[in-house]
């Protein structure tokens, strides 16, 4: 029989019951919040135009919504958006700007939506779907005109262009630096086009961000018009990136900017759900060490499992001053689960050793058993909205750690649980990033 632990010094309790809390990070709820929403609408009174305008516009944005979490192989399989629809997945809007005559309404609106609506509407419609935001990065906009490349002055169209853009709550966040005398003596424009790894990765720390994206746009008359060539690169992060290149057209050169930083904002946000979307929503298991040295990395820990949509739920086997001992439930497979633990600064590694039980790991460290298995612990937790309730709030659909062992003489597949495949034969290390 195995059973639950905990250590049993004051430090250790302390750690034990900081599990049962997780929060979403604030990049999270952004997801979720769909701005600058313009919506136009005459009627035969003020009233009624606001009163259309704003169903339109809530409309409009689960539309964009459920397009900035889906691919665009997918898009055609996604249900048309009614307004009974909008309403019942909407959890509130504002106003940003507005104008408004005596039949004509015009605003721009911000619409959030609640996350367990829009879970149901993509997964009724069998649509896959991403969760999982990228770490943000920063973005430096150079704007290369007649044989000129600029970067941080201050009549820079593609900069004003991005300043303009939903930055944070894109697939992708980006951020585009200050611009301070420091950023620009740090990396002037000739080491931003050239991907001086030290200079960008130096002026990337400054803002905590992965790595670096040059968006470098040659601007050039076309017909009368404006056309953009825009290559944005990748410098640094976890993974290499490849580069994307488009081009856009526009009356002014302030047009065509406006239309490149939404199109290649939307296009950084396709590249990356094509890395973290998963198709095969199988649930699996694997079994972890989590390392940390002190209580601070142990919460960072806790709330980056919380906040992971990929993990559907969590047993804590054992636990010591320095380590605990885990059983993940995830759906997809551990190399994307670790590329979503990243995003929220958590490294997951394979240690090559085969999983031997809760003590596996723990370096011989003593632990004391202070519940059966099967007894009602508050060490394991399930997921709900992003984050994990406590037994007690969510009580019919908990599990304890050997529910999701296999019965003696069941007949259940060696590896097999009620939740998914094991991970047999493969021990993981869960450890903040350095």
């Amino acid at each position: 029989m195995k059973a639950i632990y905990r250590l049993l010094p004051i430090a250790g309790l302390f750690l034990a019951s900081q599990i049962v809390f997780g929060t979403l990070p604030a990049s999270a709820g952004d997801l979720f919040t769909v701005k600058n929403v313009h919506v136009d609408v005459t009627a035969d009174s003020a009233a009624t135009a606001r009163g259309l305008a704003q169903a339109q516009g809530q409309r409009d944005a689960l539309t964009q919504l459920m397009h900035r979490l889906t691919l665009p192989e997918d898009w055609s399989k996604l249900p048309p958006v009614d307004d009974q629809m909008a309403q019942n997945a909407v959890s509130g809007f504002q106003v940003a700007s507005e104008k408004a005559s005596s039949t004509r309404y015009i605003a721009n609106l911000i619409v959030s939506f609640q996350r367990g609506a829009v879970r149901g509407i993509l997964s009724r419609s069998g649509v896959p779907f991403a969760e999982t935001q990228a770490r943000p990065a920063l973005l430096l906009p150079v704007l290369e005109k007649d044989g000129t490349r600029i970067l941080w002055e201050d009549d820079n169209p593609w900069r004003k262009a991005w300043n303009k853009v939903d930055l944070s709550g894109a697939m992708k966040p980006l951020i585009v630096p200050l611009g301070d005398i420091d950023e620009m003596n740090l990396v002037p424009v000739d080491k931003a086009v050239s991907g001086d790894a030290e200079a960008l990765t130096a002026l990337a720390e400054r803002y905590g961000a992965s790595d670096t994206v040059v968006a470098l746009a040659k601007a050039s008359p076309r017909d009368g018009k404006t056309v953009l060539d825009v290559t944005a690169t990748h410098y640094g992060g976890p993974a290499p990136q490849e580069t994307i290149q488009r081009s856009f057209e526009g009356d002014t050169l302030e047009d065509a900017a406006a239309q490149a930083a939404q199109g290649m904002l939307t296009s950084l946000g396709i590249q990356w759900k094509r890395q973290i979307i998963v198709r095969d929503t199988r649930v699996r298991e694997l079994n972890a060490t989590a390392r940390f040295d002190n209580l601070g990395e142990w919460q960072k820990i806790r709330h980056g499992l919380g906040s992971t949509p990929l993990i559907t739920g969590m047993d804590v086997m054992g636990i010591t001053g320095g380590a605990a001992e885990l059983r993940l439930s995830f759906k997809g497979e551990p190399e994307r689960l670790a590329l979503s633990l990243a995003q929220q600064g958590l490294a997951l590694s394979s240690d090559g050793a085969a999983s031997a039980g809760p003590d596996a790991g723990m370096d011989g460290a003593s632990m004391t058993p202070v519940a059966e298995a099967g007894d009602r612990g508050p060490e394991t937790r399930v997921p709900e909205e992003g984050g994990f309730l406590t037994p007690e709030e969510q009580q019919t659909t908990r599990r304890t750690p050997m529910d999701a062992m296999p019965a003696p003489g069941a007949g259940t597949a060696p590896g097999a649980t009620s939740q998914g495949t094991i991970e047999s034969g493969r021990h993981w290390v869960l450890k903040v990033q350095p």
